[in-house]
């Protein structure tokens, strides 16, 4: 490889393990998949093809920015904006044929105006705050919210949406019982109150594997089609049940020096690692800029020959250092693994999140856009 730094993404773990969710929740379901954030980090226009390709039936994404490079990369299916939609980028919306999440009464007047200027009604889903407190409508205003929606000509309510808080963990004190009667309580006053047919928008990775979807006519799905699960709880039901994701990401660099240091020299900014002993050391041309997190340093490690070696030092912007004493014949441009397989050992970006105390998801959707993916 030429890179200094690569991503290799596999194709048939990320077919695996969609058609895995598309088993669990059947053929009647609508599946939504999120590719927002570079497709966590897998890269947004590749994976969305792929999907596609395999039956995704919709994309979601955060931004009218992320659509518009759906649409130019030339993705026909519906796509569903989840994120904040700045009234500036409304008619983007319209132009894309893209959905939105619709919350508040200004923007819904200039999305309905916009529309019926280019003789267009807009697709929305009525975002309910059933208790996430992020953007949505609260539950007793949803019903006058709808009302004055379906007075909006440019306006097509398409489906109700929430998203849940505490359905991943096992151990939510029924707060995601209640969060799910809110929301289905929700949906059923839309019914009687005349306005019939939504699709019902809730479900995400998790509760389709534990709950098979909940009933629901369209589901999100995002970190299970990467091979991940949202927590270690969502992670043992999937073993219990011989569900299988697979981690469809690698992250790779080269060695770019390799170099003795005698006892007692400083390691990296700060000098928080001083040597005990003499000792190898290989230098890495990748640091925090790339996406990596500052508390691997002296924490975490890489794969090298298919041995691990240790992080030393504080990781840099660009570079990091790792102790090879116990590894033989490390040489310049030798391929190192940070996330992925060399050998008979694997580094997960569960093991990078356990390490810097944060999550799967940040870990992959952090690593730098512009960083070479191959597929």
């Amino acid at each position: 490889m030429k890179d200094l730094i690569w991503i290799e993404v596999s194709k048939s773990a990320v077919i695996n393990n969609f058609k895995q969710l598309r088993k669990i929740v059947g053929k009647g379901v609508v599946l939504s998949v999120a590719v927002k954030a570079n497709a966590y980090g897998h890269g947004i226009k590749e994976i969305s093809k792929l999907l596609v390709k395999n039956g995704a039936d919709w994309l979601a994404v955060n931004s009218t920015e992320e659509a518009e490079t759906l649409r130019n990369d030339g993705i026909k299916k519906p796509i569903l904006i989840m994120g904040f939609v700045q009234k500036k980028d409304l008619a983007k919306v319209v132009n894309l044929s893209a959905r939105i999440f619709l919350y508040d009464m200004s923007t819904a007047e200039e999305l309905s105006k916009i529309a019926l200027k280019k003789d267009k009604k807009a697709n929305v889903h009525i975002k309910a705050d059933t208790g996430l407190s992020r953007l949505g409508v609260l539950p007793y205003d949803v019903l006058s919210f709808a009302n004055e929606l379906k007075k909006m000509k440019g306006i097509h309510i398409e489906g109700i949406a929430t998203h849940f808080a505490t359905n991943d963990d096992g151990k939510d004190g029924g707060f995601f019982k209640a969060q799910l009667e809110t929301f289905r309580n929700i949906a059923n006053t839309l019914n009687k109150n005349g306005i019939k047919n939504l699709m019902i928008n809730g479900s995400n990775s998790a509760a389709a594997v534990i709950c098979g979807g909940l009933g629901f006519n369209i589901i999100r799905i995002g970190i299970a089609v990467y091979g991940y699960h949202s927590s270690e709880y969502v992670k043992n039901h999937c073993k219990k049940n011989k569900i299988k994701f697979i981690p469809a990401l690698s992250l790779k660099t080269k060695v770019a020096q390799v170099k003795e240091i005698g006892k007692g020299s400083c390691v990296s900014y700060g000098c928080n690692f001083i040597s005990k002993k003499k000792m190898k050391i290989a230098i890495l041309p990748v640091g925090y800029y790339d996406g990596l997190d500052r508390k691997l340093g002296n924490n975490g490690y890489v794969l090298i020959k298919g041995e691990k070696a240790k992080i030393v030092g504080r990781v840099c912007m660009n570079m990091m250092v790792v102790d090879v004493s116990g590894i033989a014949d490390v040489s310049p441009e030798d391929e190192v693994v940070l996330i992925g397989k060399q050998g008979g050992l694997e580094i997960t970006a569960d093991d990078i999140a356990k390490q810097t105390d944060t999550i799967n998801y940040e870990v992959l959707a952090r690593l730098r856009e512009s960083i070479k993916r191959y597929y």
